[in-house]
């Protein structure tokens, strides 16, 4: 039942790089000392939920395509009854089996939106693209497509952020995109784009580019 105190928690998400802004067509150095260029960022979250210690309703659609590139900040909204240090946003990044399996979707889910395989490889959960002198590939492109639904290789991963700096009802989580690349060397590891071993290694990894704000 919801109460006079019930307030609004609103989380926005930004896409950073060594924590700032993400931008097309600008130059960043990796950790490994890779020049890259992004062209594409995007990825799905799905299976929302939010731990306080009430937490009166959440009307969030089910899945959510993120682009990191869109221009206006994407923002989730809850209405909660308090908002405390202790509370957790938690999510899947990727798209469950039973929508993987289910046919053709709309919305977000449309194949139009350029994440989705094929029936029997379902959808892409992870897609970041560029290019980078280090990668000996046509036109020096980078594409990690990281994706998958069938055993052993499934690619869906929670994520469970802890909210930090909770002012005015609201916070910021940071998709820290250099993250990504620490444990990628380009100018060996440069295409992964099909399900498979490789892209569940990878979606391991996914899980710790997700920060809340300090």
């Amino acid at each position: 039942m919801h109460t006079q105190e019930t307030v609004e928690l609103e989380i926005e998400m930004v896409a950073t790089f060594n924590g700032i802004p993400l931008e097309k067509s600008k130059w960043y150095v990796t950790k490994r000392s890779d020049s890259i260029q992004l062209t594409s960022l995007k990825f799905y979250l799905t299976n929302f939920k939010l731990s306080t210690p009430t937490l009166v309703a959440s009307e969030i659609e089910k899945n959510l395509l993120i682009d990191g590139f869109q221009k206006k900040p994407f923002k989730l909204n809850f209405l909660v009854d308090k908002i405390t240090k202790n509370d957790r946003l938690i999510c899947d990044l990727g798209v469950d089996e039973t929508y993987n399996t289910s046919g053709a979707n709309a919305g977000d889910l449309d194949p139009v939106n350029g994440m989705f395989w094929s029936w029997q490889s379902g959808y892409i959960n992870f897609k970041i693209e560029g290019v980078s002198p280090s990668c000996i590939t046509r036109k020096n492109k980078f594409q990690f497509h990281i994706g998958g639904y069938k055993a052993p290789y499934q690619t869906i991963r929670e994520l469970d952020i802890k909210l930090k700096d909770l002012k005015d009802q609201s916070t910021v989580i940071y998709i820290e995109v250099s993250y990504f690349f620490d444990s990628i060397e380009l100018s060996n590891e440069n295409q992964v784009t099909i399900p498979g071993i490789k892209a569940s290694q990878i979606a391991d990894q996914l899980p710790k580019i997700f920060l809340s704000g300090e």
